[in-house]
């Protein structure tokens, strides 16, 4: 067999998808004819399929020398180049005037690479401009354009790229991620749909479609697009953290650490998996796991920034602050939600007394949710008028027309825990808790869930004893289906903010007891614009000290309407009161729920460490002993606070906490 017969055999083998054996043949081509230019070509692109573009490079560029320069060979090298890293000569090569269109397509990749996006981008002009019907070039132009911030140019294009192939799911993926930058988010998950019908089977547009769905809170939904992608690629450990995050919307705390788990035994030293499986063991107070979790991670050589986090959390649970604080400030990732490292820090800063740095990091908090998609779809007043449209509607005229029923005695009403949001509430019931005749539901809302079954807050005043029975009826059926182990005992259901609901407690249950938590009012509003709330219409009030103190105030307004309209049951407990002397203060409580006292009801660390996982922000603080650290931490940020101080005069003077204005040394100090 001669030469040209062992190269047309070589390239057969190519076609063939066998480079191997085409390599051999062109080895045995080039020890006869050491610089033929076809032979060196086939070995030095088997090379390169092969993935050793090094090997590939300099048989490539003697085949130019030998006489094998045209533009395929030309087009080979360069793209050798890029696979060996060697971009500045892939560049040199690729650049030269005249290149037909695969090279100039490559040039532009090249300088993409290369880090030149603007330079990249024109030549992607250039390339549509010469030849319109070239998707590839138009998507790729997209893409450049996203990556410049020029999202509209970057929409268009990739539309473009669209009407030319609207088979692609890769083009649908782009505009979904495009449309995402530019806040259209319900467009985005309706482009990541298409894509997925175009390309079922491929797991990193599955993806895509899932982190479309969770930006819209729509994690059930997202699940079905993660456990899709598993199981096409059950190695992919971002696909399981992706779950574990959806499930803790969903309040699944379970099925998200076993997807944290299941993402850890894909790949040992994924930071992400263990950062946000280390998170959930802080939340629910399972240090001795965290630190377990910490040290495993080390010893797999696992490092970065998630890492960093992790160990911060850890070194806060160890009282060493200051080691913490250094170590969250700086750690930043993609895994790493920017709201809860800044809430981290200001945390911890508002500890180490460093009231300016805690300060600014809830701001930054604030912004980071504020930026989010939930936080874009929501109107931070839209609660507060909300709350002024009820205050409008309760009136003792309103009152009077109510129906008189009589309703039965049991089951027994359950008691009603209320008071704004970080007033003391999680102490308060944890050490209820203590009791073994009581059980607390902690903020299920199970009451919204009948008042929505009801249809509507004038509907209140029709209620007859039929519609009452039955709505009653509803809400025992649903607390023995979330809490079967309540049965036989007394409920608390706390949820703060059914203060609001005050007229359809009285009309369903019109023996309830109500428990309101008191707390200085700028304590309040403070501690509130101090959380990471998940946003909801009324949680959004708190992105800003002015909207939140706004709230405070129409809140605090219609509960004490209400309190006057309403023979309602009430018993207060002050925060400051019960933090300065638990026994006096919670001992009158069990009183008024008429249970015996038990002194075990104060061991209160025992009792949240034993209940797990606590919803409300004071997850970590009630395993600590009692502490009056929070008492009166508004004077420390008095500068911050003094735009809002108007707004919550009137009730702290009402609720007898004296006055807001700062106390003036005399003369002699």
């Amino acid at each position: 067999m001669n030469i040209q017969q062992t190269l047309q055999q070589a390239a057969a083998l190519f076609g063939r998808g066998d480079p191997k054996g085409a390599r051999q043949l062109g080895e045995q081509v080039l020890k006869q004819a050491p610089n033929n230019p076809a032979a060196l070509q086939i070995v030095g692109i088997a090379h390169c399929q092969l993935g050793e573009p090094k090997l590939g490079v300099p048989l490539l560029r003697r085949a130019l020398k030998a006489g094998g320069d045209n533009p395929g060979s030309r087009f080979n090298l360069a793209r050798a180049l890029v696979d060996a890293g060697e971009l500045a000569e892939a560049e040199a090569l690729a650049g030269a005037p005249g290149q037909p269109d695969a090279m100039r397509r490559l040039h532009a990749d090249i300088l993409k690479a290369l880090g030149r996006p603007w330079e990249a981008a024109m030549a992607y002009q250039q390339i549509v401009e010469a030849n319109p019907q070239d998707a590839d070039s138009w998507n790729n132009l997209g893409n450049i354009r996203h990556e410049l911030g020029e999202l509209e140019a970057a929409l268009a294009a990739l539309q473009q790229a669209r009407t030319l192939r609207p088979d692609s799911a890769i083009i649908y993926t782009n505009i979904g991620r495009v449309l995402a930058s530019m806040s259209r988010y319900d467009d985005s998950a309706l482009a990541f749909q298409e894509a997925v019908r175009l390309d079922p089977r491929n797991p990193a547009v599955l993806i895509e479609f899932g982190h479309a769905l969770t930006r819209l809170d729509r994690s059930r939904e997202a699940l079905v697009a993660y456990a899709d992608a598993a199981r096409i690629d059950s190695t992919n450990p971002e696909t399981f953290v992706a779950m574990g995050l959806a499930f803790m919307d969903l309040e699944d705390r379970a099925r998200a650490e076993q997807s944290y788990r299941f993402a850890l035994n894909a790949r040992p030293d994924f930071g992400p998996a263990s950062l946000n499986l280390g998170i959930l063991l802080e939340q629910g107070n399972r240090i001795a796991e965290l630190e377990a979790l910490l040290r495993q991670t080390e010893s797999r050589g696992a490092k970065g920034a998630d890492i960093d986090y992790l160990k911060a959390m850890v070194l806060r649970r160890q009282g060493k602050l200051d080691a913490a604080l250094a170590l969250a400030r700086d750690a930043r990732s993609a895994s790493i939600n920017p709201a809860v490292r800044s809430h981290f820090v200001g945390q911890v800063a508002d500890q180490l007394g460093e009231t300016g740095l805690a300060f600014a990091a809830f701001e930054e908090m604030h912004w980071a949710m504020a930026q989010s998609p939930l936080g874009q779809g929501i109107d931070r007043r839209a609660y507060q008028a909300e709350v002024e449209q009820l205050a409008a509607r309760t009136t003792p005229e309103w009152f009077a027309r109510w129906p008189a029923i009589t309703l039965p005695r049991e089951p027994a009403s359950p008691v009603f825990m209320v008071g704004f949001p970080r007033s003391g509430t999680t102490l308060l019931d944890t050490i209820l808790l203590g009791h073994p005749s009581v059980h607390v539901l902690e903020e299920v809302p199970i009451l919204a869930q009948v008042a929505d079954e009801l249809g509507g807050f004038d509907r209140i005043a029709e209620i007859g004893k039929d519609q009452a029975d039955r709505l009653r009826g509803r809400y025992f059926e649903e607390l023995a289906r979330v809490a079967p182990e309540s049965a036989g005992k007394l409920i608390v259901d706390k949820n703060p903010l059914s203060m609001m609901r005050a007229p359809l407690i009285h009309r369903l249950f019109p023996d309830a007891r109500i428990i309101f938590a008191m707390r200085h009012p700028c304590d309040v509003v403070l501690s509130c614009f101090m959380q990471n709330f998940k946003l909801t219409q009324a949680m959004a009030s708190f992105l800003d000290l002015t909207s939140g103190s706004l709230l405070y105030d129409r809140v605090m307004a219609y509960w004490q309407q209400c309190r006057g309209i309403f023979p309602l049951n009430v018993h207060e407990v002050r925060y400051e009161t019960m933090v300065a002397d638990v026994e006096g203060t919670v001992r009158p409580v069990f009183d008024f729920l008429g249970l015996e006292w038990d002194p075990g009801v104060l061991d209160h660390q025992r009792t949240a460490k034993a209940r797990g996982f606590i919803r409300t922000p004071s997850y970590g603080q009630v395993t600590e002993p009692i502490y009056t650290r929070a008492t009166g931490r508004w004077e420390r940020y008095r500068p911050q606070l003094a735009q809002v101080l108007p707004i919550l005069e009137p009730w702290v003077a009402a609720f007898g906490y004296g006055s807001t204005a700062p106390v003036e040394l005399g003369a002699d100090g």
